[in-house]
């Protein structure tokens, strides 16, 4: 053993704190970086959805008025013209409000599932490591 040399000692306190602070500063950089790949990806998605939407739409409610206002004179002679535009008005109320539940709940669905629970599992894994370390300091 070298007269000039120290014994390895055992990491401090600081040095602990700077480690953890620098795999933090790492970590959430990664985090990032994921959130943000996924928030392109998302937008892609959403982008080609809106343009999909945008083009059909106009055709989808031509038709669609179209078979109501037919439908609505094949009843007329049953229920006289204004019963049967109520009617499918109605219909049309009912089954719209019924679609327009389900699209609400699916757009309440959680976004940026991956960042989230990998930022969770950071937290867990970081969480035991400083126990485990900051115990090995006496």
């Amino acid at each position: 053993m070298d007269v000039g040399m120290k014994p390895e000692q055992p990491a401090g306190v600081a040095d602990l704190v700077a480690k953890l602070v620098d795999g933090l500063g790492q970590l959430i950089a990664q985090h990032v970086a994921l959130a943000r790949i996924e928030l392109g990806e998302e937008a892609r998605s959403v982008s080609r959805s809106l343009s999909t939407l945008a083009i059909f739409t106009p055709l989808l409610v031509v038709g669609y008025a179209m078979v109501c206002f037919g439908v609505a004179f094949a009843l007329s002679p049953l229920l006289s013209m204004p019963g049967a535009v109520l009617l499918v008005g109605a219909v049309n109320l009912v089954v719209g409000g019924i679609g327009l539940f389900r699209v609400i709940q699916v757009l309440k669905r959680p976004h940026l599932e991956d960042s989230t629970a990998a930022a969770r599992e950071s937290t867990h894994l970081l969480a035991t490591e400083a126990r485990v370390e900051v115990g090995g300091v006496h």
